[in-house]
This record gives structure tokens, C-alpha cells and sequence, in this order.
């Protein structure tokens, strides 16, 4: 009986440590993929690398057109539905300046001012980077243009990109969870926890009562919840570049 028992011990925890795992691969491959992936916003929509040919990228979002940029030494072209918009990047002494061509023939400057972009007109005016969204689709103001200039901008140069999500941020998710579902789960691991936290030194009873057991799976349920709350805006939040 002993060792039908112990058998079953060792196969259970070969079988918890394999998919321990599994699962850590798996979250290692998909934090590789996700959070090393540049992405940058066109119309309140993520942009993403979808392929590269010679000097030409080419970015993807979901439920929008595709975003290709030339690349033309320091300039770009950048065309959305078969409309292209030239760029030409022109670095003076105090900011970087862009200015960027529409194909109906207007044309801005976009001032890159420590990573703050303010956007001037034909006529030195200031274009509000405010758009006006109603239910999820964008509002066209009078002689507003479908893409604002400095996302132009942003899309044709890769040092304006942002990298996807915070791996920091991911990762203490899962050492998170991991504690919250150990403080739940294992009664050697809230034994620890008590003989850590140095109660049993004032206490007249040095052992854990029912009470702290309740309290440490209500405390691991909690936590774990925590975790994933912090894993999914960890998905959600971009680190500029």
C-alpha cells in the first residue's frame, strides 16, 4: 500500500512539475514574440510590422488599411490606400523638423521638441492634435485631415515607436501569482510564511491557528486576482522606445 501510494505521489508530482513547465515555456515564447514587437498608432489603431522588402516596410493593423513607408536615405513616402505622402526630415540646431506633403497638395511642418510634436499649418498656425471620436469612429472637423501629420511622422520613423506591453510589469504578474496560489494551495508554504513574518515570537501559542490558514488562502485568492489585473495592463501599456 505504501508503495502504490508513493507511486502515485512521485507520478502526480512529475506530472505538476511537467506542466510547470510546459506553461513556462510557453509564456517564455509568447513574452519573446509580444514584447519585443514595435508598434505605433494611426488613427486611434495599432500598427505593427507585417513584412519588410528592400526599403520598403510595410506595418498591419487590425480593421484598417496597411501603412508602407519608403525609405529614402533620411526622407519618406508613406502610403495609406494607394495614397502617397512625402515626408523630408530636416535637423536644425535647436529641434528636429519634418515637412510633410499631402496629396491634395497641403502641407505642414511637424517639430519634434523632445519627443512633444507640434504641428504648423502653410501659414505657421498651430494644428490641435485633438480628434473628435464618436462610438469609436473618428469625426472630421472643418479642414481637418484624415491622418494628422505627426503621425505620419511616427509611422515612418522607427525611433517613434513604442515597444509593446512591459515585460517588468509581466513578469512580476506571474511571480505574483505563482505566491498567491502557493499562499492558497500548500499549508508547508503558509507555515513558512507564519515562521517569516516572526509572530510565533510574541504569541503565546507559536504555531498558526485556523484563522491565519483562512486568512492565507483568502490573502492568495486576493493576490491572485491582483496578478491578473497587473498582467493584463501589463499587455496593454507601450514603453516609448
Amino acid at each position: 500500500m505504501r508503495l502504490i501510494v508513493s507511486n502515485k505521489i512521485k507520478i502526480s508530482t512529475i506530472i505538476t512539475i511537467a506542466c510547470i513547465l510546459c506553461l513556462a515555456g510557453i509564456i517564455i515564447i509568447f513574452a519573446k514574440s509580444y514584447f519585443s514587437e514595435s508598434i505605433f498608432y494611426v488613427n486611434s489603431k495599432k500598427y505593427s510590422v507585417d513584412h519588410e522588402q528592400g526599403s520598403t516596410m510595410t506595418y498591419y493593423a487590425y480593421s484598417a488599411p496597411s501603412v508602407e513607408v519608403q525609405i529614402l536615405n533620411q526622407d519618406r513616402k508613406v502610403i495609406i490606400d494607394h495614397e502617397e505622402y512625402s515626408i523630408s526630415k530636416d535637423n536644425n540646431a535647436n529641434s528636429i523638423q519634418y515637412a510633410v506633403n499631402y496629396p491634395s497638395g497641403h502641407h505642414y511642418k511637424v517639430e519634434d521638441q523632445s519627443g512633444f510634436f507640434m504641428v504648423y499649418d502653410h501659414n505657421g498656425d498651430i494644428v490641435s492634435p485633438i480628434s473628435v471620436y464618436v462610438g469609436g469612429q473618428r469625426i472630421l472637423q472643418d479642414g481637418e485631415e484624415l491622418y494628422n501629420p505627426s503621425s505620419l511622422v511616427i509611422a515612418a520613423y522607427p525611433m517613434y515607436h513604442s515597444k509593446q506591453g512591459s515585460l517588468f510589469l509581466f513578469c512580476l504578474s506571474f511571480i505574483l501569482m505563482m505566491y498567491g496560489w502557493c499562499a492558497y494551495r500548500y499549508e508547508n508554504f503558509q507555515r513558512l510564511l507564519f515562521l517569516i513574518s516572526l509572530r510565533w515570537i510574541w504569541t503565546q501559542d507559536p504555531e498558526p491557528n485556523d484563522f491565519y490558514y483562512f486568512t492565507c488562502k483568502v490573502g492568495g485568492v486576493l493576490v491572485m486576482v491582483g496578478s491578473f489585473i497587473l498582467a493584463i495592463y501589463s499587455l496593454q501599456l507601450d514603453i516609448f522606445s
